[in-house]
């Protein structure tokens, strides 16, 4: 019987998991204060080695952390009742006392201790007969999986979904995500002309047909036809010709155009394409819609993230802004980082500006933040790339 010790920590969850999921034991124990009693506390414990597949027989011991000798004495009657031989300490993890007790314990009865070496896929054995000890482990987490170590849950995806992107779609983002980018100004009034004329109404049974001026809020739209000559080059519509009075069009897909009739959904878009084509990520998710209790009630919170990604232990999450960030939108994406994060996780800020130009206080205050920026400078598909695989190098060493 191989049994793992545990230093819970509920500042950081994925600490209280990473052993469990690599050496598989037969039995988890996990010291900790009174709050490991609560189910805001079990749950998403429970939730994520369901997802993992690890089947493990929990112990919940509770103790005072503040008081070392409660401690030590709480570690030494789990090494007694397991037999000292079973048991393996993970030390990489919990409050001060418990780590300082911990190594008093494993230190004078030489038991086995290891740790998860932070920011790595790496275990090293500090104590014990392997002492010096270090293997690599491969975990690839999901992004439910992460959402649900938080005390989350994944509902749906918004607008899109990933499972939308295929070869075809990735080139399709990136023929048309610099025309977007190129007429971002006009973009809105094309945009607010083709939710109307893409409705049911003047639907033909295999193309739309609608008046060539639209009436929105009692002001006239009509298509750019710049805008509708690029989109049909870069492969948006399989169908587009118009006269004096009508137009005529058909989206190369649903997919598309879902996405054609939403202002503001092309950066996350070709944002997520990115990460997808970039091979960098073990799970890349787009509009994200997440739920979370709030409190011991349970009562239910939802929030929205526009992309993000994981690999190995660390997350990247993202918000796209199509105008100037201002302060709020810096505090948004940090929160939703530390709420849905692990230790290992960055926020990301895109936009489609210059913000060191267009917007210098929210560009200094995200820098203090430690909150990492993607720009109109790195908008080039060669140059996201390379700050891709640098936001990736941030949890590998």
């Amino acid at each position: 019987m191989q049994v793992l010790i545990e230093l819970h920590d509920t500042h950081q969850p994925l600490d209280n998991v990473i052993a469990a999921t690599v050496l598989q034991p037969d039995v988890m124990v996990l010291i900790g204060d009174r709050k490991i009693e609560k189910n805001k506390y079990r749950k998403p414990l429970l939730s994520f080695l369901d997802m993992e597949g690890v089947h493990v027989r929990l112990d919940y011991r509770t103790c005072n952390l503040h008081d070392v000798q409660q401690v030590i004495g709480c570690l030494n009657d789990v090494l007694d009742t397991y037999g000292q031989e079973n048991c393996t300490v993970d030390v990489g993890g919990g409050s001060d006392a418990l780590l300082l007790a911990a190594g008093h314990v494993c230190l004078g009865r030489n038991a086995q201790a290891v740790q998860h070496m932070p920011g790595t896929n790496k275990f090293k054995w500090l104590i014990g007969p392997e002492t010096g000890k270090e293997s690599k482990f491969d975990l690839q987490l999901s992004m439910d999986q992460v959402i649900a170590l938080s005390g989350g849950e994944l509902l749906r995806n918004g607008h899109v979904g990933p499972e939308m992107m295929s070869e075809e779609m990735t080139g399709l983002i990136d023929r048309i995500f610099p025309i977007y980018l190129k007429y971002k100004k006009s973009w809105p009034r094309f945009v607010q002309y083709l939710q109307i004329a893409a409705k049911q109404e003047y639907w033909r049974g295999e193309y739309y047909e609608a008046p060539l001026t639209i009436y929105v809020n009692r002001q006239s739209r009509s298509p750019s036809e710049t805008i509708l000559d690029a989109l049909v080059n870069a492969g948006a519509f399989t169908l587009c010709e118009w006269d004096e009075e009508h137009i005529r069009f058909a989206f190369v897909n649903n997919t598309i155009g879902k996405c054609m009739c939403d202002v503001g959904v092309w950066l996350e878009m070709y944002l997520f394409s990115a990460m997808v084509q970039s091979g960098l990520f073990d799970a890349v998710q787009i509009s994200m819609v997440v739920s979370w209790d709030d409190d011991e009630e349970g009562d239910k919170v939802q929030n929205e993230i526009d992309v993000a990604a994981c690999a190995g232990v660390g997350q990247l999450f993202c918000s796209c802004k199509t105008s100037a960030p201002d302060p709020y939108m810096l505090n948004e994406i940090a929160v939703m980082t530390e709420r849905f994060g692990t230790a290992y996780a960055t926020p990301v800020l895109a936009c489609v500006c210059d913000m060191k130009k267009e917007a210098p206080a929210a560009y200094w205050r995200a820098r203090e933040m430690g909150i990492e920026l993607i720009d109109l400078n790195d908008l080039d598909k060669a140059k996201l790339m390379n700050r891709l695989a640098m936001l990736r190098r941030k949890w590998d060493r």
